[in-house]
């Protein structure tokens, strides 16, 4: 607030100096008439302006422009113009009492000063308003990108958090069905198997709550998870890291790898004579997921969301997308962030 009464100083003490150059260039005003003029100037713009501010906080209150520009915009021109018309006319009566005027032409001058100074004063209220009118659709406007901004990071977080939630349930839901088959199979591995996966969990509710982890801590978790793996496929299945020192230390969300290699299991045939090799590298700011496509004809039960959430989730986190390609190979592309 300070600074615009600075600025509105400045353009009144402006203004009455381009009036008091006009009076001397045009009229050939005296020196003390125009530094009485000068001061009226100033004394009528200053008092202008305080009561336009004035019946704007009023006019704010009892009549916003919510409720009708037009509505609003004429009563508070035609009331501001009223009242420096007025104000005007009685500081030119006063300071014309202490001018000195000895010719016609000086009185003709003051007459014409006093019709370019209506017309000013015209200018002056209706600038007035229209720069507190602009003020105002500008801040609306900007009070209605912030609501909108938030709302939107709001709707975000709130998709965000759901697409977490989903995740879980999703590891959860397919670790729980090789178990199921894995009792059946080998109840000692079983066994073994559970023991693995309560420290898979372990992780899991560590991380949660957390948006993303470094490469390096989803790398070693993915190793005890894969640890657990081998109890139930043995030699079948080979899973080769390769993922440069340098990169270990960006960040993914938690248990992307774990929903990759998920759903490469379940859709391969894995066994003695026909061994899945999953392929984890980074190149170019992403780390892939690859193996080479040996469909089972028929796919375990699966609620068949886990890649469609990840590929969501990764939309929040990072401008780059999840990658999927599918020929011989099977090849996923995560932006590491």
């Amino acid at each position: 607030m300070k600074n615009e009464n600075k600025i509105v100083l400045y353009i009144i003490v402006t203004m009455a100096m381009i009036a008091a150059f006009f009076r001397w260039y045009i009229f050939d005003f005296d020196l003390k008439s125009n530094a009485v003029l000068f001061l009226v100037s100033i004394i009528v713009l200053s008092t202008t302006y305080i009561f336009f501010h004035k019946t704007c906080l009023f006019f704010d209150k009892f009549m916003p422009y919510d409720k009708g520009i037009v509505k609003r915009l004429i009563p508070q021109i035609l009331l501001n113009l009223v009242f420096i018309i007025i104000v005007s006319r009685l500081a030119f009566l006063i300071g014309r009492t202490m001018l000195p005027f000895h010719s016609i032409v000086e009185k003709e001058a003051t007459n014409l000063a006093q019709l370019a100074g209506v017309a000013t004063e015209v200018l002056v209220v209706t600038l007035l308003n229209v720069i507190h009118f602009a003020k105002y659709s500008l801040n609306k406007w900007r009070e209605n990108a912030l609501r909108a901004s938030n709302l939107e990071k709001e709707k975000s977080q709130v998709q965000f958090d759901n697409l977490k939630n989903q995740l879980n349930p999703h590891f959860l839901f397919n670790s729980l069905t090789s178990l199921d088959s894995l009792i059946h199979e080998n109840p000692t591995l079983a066994s073994e198997f559970l023991r693995q996966l309560s420290k898979v969990f372990r992780y899991v509710l560590q991380n949660k709550e957390k948006g993303l982890v470094s490469l390096e801590t989803e790398a070693n978790f993915i190793k005890n998870y894969v640890a657990l793996l081998h109890t139930r496929f043995g030699e079948s299945l080979k899973i080769n890291f390769n993922i440069s020192e340098e990169v270990l230390d960006l960040q993914i969300a938690p248990v992307t790898l774990q929903i990759l290699i998920e759903n490469a299991l379940k859709h391969n045939i894995i066994n003695q004579a026909n061994p899945l090799t999953i392929n984890i590298f980074n190149q170019e700011q992403y780390l892939i997921v690859e193996n080479v496509i040996q469909l089972k004809k028929q796919v375990e039960t699966s609620n068949g969301q886990g890649l469609n959430n990840l590929k969501t989730l990764y939309s929040f986190l990072s401008d780059k997308e999840v990658l999927i390609e599918k020929n011989e190979v099977f090849r996923v592309k995560i932006p590491l962030i």
